[in-house]
């Protein structure tokens, strides 16, 4: 089974405007204290987008200030998606405005688990470290090798406080066992959520608005085994 990775398509027909949302009450979404993976069991002040006069409202909307590990999408591709193979997860019904009038059929998404460690084969991956502030590639240090995602989040610990980032050369996908119809990686790139292939013709079959897919193996510098 294929899989893809899901982005905002920039369709000016379909979205309106993009990006559809740029001001936003911010809520604590982008504090430290929100995680990237797990449960969130607190409550935490929830953002209030404002769409842009001209945007659609479609299924999934790309509001700027909303961090990518959250989604943002409405009460009919929630449903949807209960039909799938998606892992645990949470919803948050937030407001969002328009004109000054409130829209209340939008929700805060989050995958609760993530796949870096199952899916990517960090041992054929390739990484290399440069300078944070260098732009042209003259400061590459060297190129770095790690056995798993524990080894890596140590090497980007320490490149950090060498005031170097970690960049990617080639990262290698292992899906052979993946049974999911969405998941989601973070920490390592490809990053965001990947959507089967049964999922995303679903989607599209069922006119869900306002996103994208493109085929794994056509990520940039990325290489993907399915069996």
């Amino acid at each position: 089974m294929k899989y893809y990775i899901l982005s905002f398509t920039t369709n000016y027909k379909e979205v309106g405007k993009f990006p559809q949302s740029i001001e936003c009450l911010m809520g604590d979404v982008q504090k430290d204290f929100i995680p990237w993976e797990g449960k969130i069991d607190f409550d935490f002040k929830l953002p209030e987008p404002i769409l842009e006069k001209k945007s659609k409202q479609t299924s999934y909307i790309n509001v700027v200030a909303i961090p990518s590990f959250f989604l943002v999408i409405d009460d009919d591709l929630l449903n949807f998606l209960r039909d799938f193979k998606i892992g645990n997860y949470q919803n948050w019904k937030i407001n969002t405005w328009q004109d000054k009038q409130i829209i209340e059929k939008y929700n805060l998404f989050l995958l609760n688990d993530t796949k870096q460690v199952e899916y990517i084969d960090f041992k054929k991956s390739e990484f290399y470290s440069k300078n944070i502030d260098d732009w042209d590639n003259s400061g590459v240090q060297k190129t770095n090798y790690v056995e798993n995602y524990n080894e890596y989040i140590s090497l980007v610990e320490m490149l950090r406080k060498d005031k170097l980032m970690i960049y990617r050369s080639k990262i290698t996908l292992n899906l052979r066992n993946a049974k999911e119809d969405l998941f989601r990686v973070v920490g390592v790139h490809p990053e965001g959520y990947f959507v089967s292939e049964k999922l995303k013709n679903s989607i599209e079959n069922n006119g869900f608005t306002g996103m994208e897919f493109k085929e794994v193996s056509d990520l940039e510098d990325t290489t993907v085994t399915y069996n």
